[in-house]
């Protein structure tokens, strides 16, 4: 059996040859030709049953391909199939005007391609009874075009059009909603991604910060060994200096003293002999505290009543109070527990505090001394606040610093504050400075010791 002839008029020679290869693996028999002009030669040698033929094209373009068919009585019969990538709709009007069976917008569905053919082969037989029919007009943007394609030419050809652009409408509905999938795709991918950005970035800020405060952390504790290297260092010196002055102002006191009862009450040297037994006494007590603050002296551990040493140690400053016009208010507890303490280091404490608050408050104010038990930390409460000028925020951080001191020239040591922390520490306990600096808000310290435990236990009630 013969197989049917397709003339495929196409110039692209690879277009051109993908059809012939497809026509042909479907059962037809394929020619090519490159032009219009050269189609029009092979058609009327070889008498294809179809042809297939490109819009643009040298020479001889496919409308007038079709347009030379279908006015020719011999091949008017033979059908033809316009391929284009033109989309304009008077595209369309010239494929009815010349005469075209089919139109494909190009690029074409090779199943919609080879039904259109089994369509047009099928419907060529009814071809000569609509001879008869009159040609007629059509108008377009004002432009007349005559139509002398038969009626099922015509409808084949709009059928067509309709098709491939439900086709196209298809694909575009397809790549519309592959799009959108792809998209939602790449949004998701780009949330997860600012997601993960956002904890990366959150994560390495964080480990910064960690980063920072432990080289912070690392400088402080430097800070601190080398401060606690000098005070050792400082500390030996001290303890050296202040045994090698003991003895000499211990003999030079004696003698002040000697000759000071030697002179008569209006001898004018007998106030020069006070002054400077007044300078060897503030000698003995700056070698006294360097001892303090240079000695790690066995603690004598017994039970103490917080109130009953503060008592104790008041009255060898309440003098000082009394004479400064300073107001004392007195805050204990009915029923505070007994800690276990050196009652020699607590003594000295207080008698550091009391004598800072003192001084800062030379023109009168008022002292506030309150004692509480706070049975959840297991701790007994000190707080020591004056009205007085206060420490300013730039100085507070170095205020417990060994040998800082803010009073004139010989008024302080600067270790007050020192030894009154260690100790606080000694006892497990905490030691705090809280001030504003601000004149009348003065300063409050905070000092927290733990109970004491066991059998030596004892509450103990204020009277």
């Amino acid at each position: 059996m013969d197989k049917i002839k397709i003339l495929i008029a196409e110039d692209s020679i690879t277009q051109a040859m993908q059809l012939q290869n497809m026509l042909e693996v479907n059962g037809y028999d394929a020619a090519i030709a490159a032009n219009g002009r050269e189609a029009l030669r092979s058609i009327g040698a070889s008498r294809p049953s179809i042809v297939i033929s490109d819009i643009v094209m040298p020479e001889m373009d496919g409308f007038e391909l079709c347009r030379n068919i279908k006015a020719d009585e011999e091949l008017r019969s033979t059908p033809v199939i316009l391929l284009t990538s033109l989309s304009d709709p008077q595209d369309v009007i010239r494929a009815v005007q010349c005469g075209a069976d089919q139109f494909v917008t190009k690029p074409y569905d090779e199943k919609h391609l080879l039904t259109t053919v089994g369509h047009l082969l099928h419907d060529k037989d009814m071809h000569d009874r609509e001879k008869s029919q009159k040609d007629f007009h059509i108008f377009y943007r004002d432009e007349k075009f005559l139509i002398t394609s038969h009626r099922r030419q015509i409808l084949n050809l709009l059928l067509s059009t309709y098709e491939t652009a439900m086709s196209k409408n298809i694909d575009l509905l397809r790549a519309r909603d592959e799009l959108r999938s792809l998209n939602d795709d790449l949004e998701e991918m780009v949330n997860k991604r600012t997601a993960a950005l956002h904890i990366e970035i959150a994560e390495r800020k964080s480990a910064e910060a960690a980063l920072r405060a432990k080289n912070e952390e690392l400088n402080t504790v430097l800070q601190q060994l080398w401060q606690a290297a000098k005070l050792a260092t400082v500390g030996e010196l001290a303890s050296s200096i202040a045994h090698e002055l003991n003895n000499p102002l211990a003999i030079v006191s004696l003698r002040i003293e000697s000759l000071t009862a030697q002179t008569s009450q209006d001898d004018p040297r007998r106030r020069e002999l006070e002054i400077i037994g007044q300078e060897i006494e503030r000698m003995g007590n700056l070698v006294t505290n360097l001892l303090q603050f240079s000695r790690r002296s066995r603690q004598q551990i017994s039970t103490v009543d917080i109130r009953e040493e503060i008592e104790k140690t008041f009255e060898l400053i309440e003098y000082h109070f009394r004479k400064n016009n300073v107001k004392v208010i007195r805050e204990f507890a009915p029923d505070v527990p007994s800690i276990h303490a050196d009652r020699q280091q607590l003594r000295q404490l207080f008698l550091n505090l009391f004598t800072n608050a003192g001084d800062a408050m030379p023109k009168g104010g008022t002292l506030a001394i309150r004692v509480m038990a706070r049975p959840e930390a297991k701790q007994v409460y000190i707080e020591i606040a004056d009205t007085g000028v206060g420490i300013p925020p730039e100085i507070l951080p170095k205020a417990m610093d060994a040998f800082f001191t803010t009073k004139p020239e010989g008024k302080g040591t600067g270790l007050g504050l020192a030894i009154c922390r260690r100790i606080a520490e000694e006892h497990q306990g905490t030691f705090e400075i809280v001030s504003e600096g601000i004149p009348g808000k003065g300063t409050r310290v905070c000092i927290a010791l733990p109970f004491s435990n066991g059998s030596n236990a004892r509450s103990i009630k204020s009277e």
